[in-house]
């Protein structure tokens, strides 16, 4: 059994890979890492359109319709393969100045359920959920 991970490490690695992601410990002791995720408007819309209520009802659709269960289906896939912890994927809302709609993962790392391989898998699927939302264009 590899020994527990501590929370240096896990901050420690999120760093390593660059990673912008909010880490803090919640009452239970758990890690908690939440990673903002960005929807672009020209990844729902092919031609510039000025940002209004319209927009960001599309832009909301599309996450909520289309890229959480896309999210969801890959994280589900990947839990075969590894020890990936499975994020909780909350709407956060519009980010006009950006052009964007966001939304965040949560991961919460037990720490006494937690080694470097369940460390490492869940790097690794932040990783795939990140080119899949680089990968997003309009329909």
């Amino acid at each position: 059994m590899e020994e527990m991970l501590q929370k240096e490490t896990i901050i420690g690695a999120f760093e390593q890979e660059k990673l912008n992601v909010e880490i803090t410990e919640n009452k239970k002791g758990q890690v908690v890492v939440s990673r903002m995720c960005e929807l672009y408007k020209n990844q729902v819309f092919s031609q510039d359109v000025p940002w209004d209520d319209g927009v960001e009802q599309a832009l909301k659709d599309k996450v909520t319709l289309l890229v959480k269960p896309a999210l969801r289906k890959m994280i589900v896939q990947e839990q075969l393969h590894g020890k990936a912890i499975k994020p909780i994927i909350t709407l956060a809302g519009p980010l006009p100045k950006r052009n964007s709609f966001t939304f965040d993962l949560v991961f919460l790392f037990r720490l006494e359920q937690s080694d470097r391989q369940v460390l490492e898998d869940t790097l690794q699927l932040i990783h795939k959920i990140d080119d899949y939302m680089e990968a997003v264009r309009p329909a």
